[in-house]
């Protein structure tokens, strides 16, 4: 067991757990929707009679273009404006997140409480986990986690002896730099 670590979340403690969350656009969903785009092009043609291939191909470039343009838009408003709203949204709606919380975990759990309520977490019922320099997010489920700021923890072997434990019990996760 490790000792207990005390901590009041904060909004910027939230702000990183959704950006991290949200994280910013991969390649692979990026890919997904320039073939999107691509196929709305094709649809778009089809529909158009392929009568005129120029016509059809302009038409096939335009919108995957388009749908590059708008993914790349997004790639940037969400984690710049998006982000930092739904942040400042929920942290004013939930109380429990500006309570004091109390931390610690030993070989199979994560433990966590605060006055509203406590919390037992199996390790091994979790779906993933990710982690950066600023926040540990623990999935319940793909859209459900649990975050703890990386400043709460002693040094970095505390963050990693979390994380070992973590992938001891079998949970797929990733950190990023």
């Amino acid at each position: 067991m490790t000792d207990k670590i005390i901590f009041t979340p904060t909004e910027d403690d939230l702000r990183a757990a959704y950006g991290l969350h949200l994280k910013q656009m991969s390649w692979k969903r990026f890919a997904y929707l320039l073939l999107f785009g691509l196929a709305v092009g094709i649809a778009m043609a089809a529909f158009d009679g392929f009568d005129d291939m120029t016509k059809a191909i302009g038409l096939i470039a335009g919108m995957t273009l388009w749908a590059g343009i708008v993914a790349l838009v997004m790639s940037v408003l969400v984690p710049t404006w998006w982000v930092p709203r739904l942040a400042k949204k929920i942290y004013n709606q939930q109380k429990d997140l500006r309570l004091e919380t109390t931390s610690w975990w030993d070989d199979e759990k994560l433990y966590s409480g605060n006055e509203q309520g406590h919390a037992h977490l199996t390790f091994a019922d979790m779906v993933k986990w990710r982690a950066d320099d600023r926040i540990v997010l623990l999935y319940r489920s793909d859209h459900m986690f649990n975050f703890l700021p990386a400043r709460i923890f002693s040094d970095d072997a505390h963050k990693k002896g979390l994380i070992r434990r973590l992938q001891d019990a079998g949970v797929p996760g990733e950190e990023q730099t």
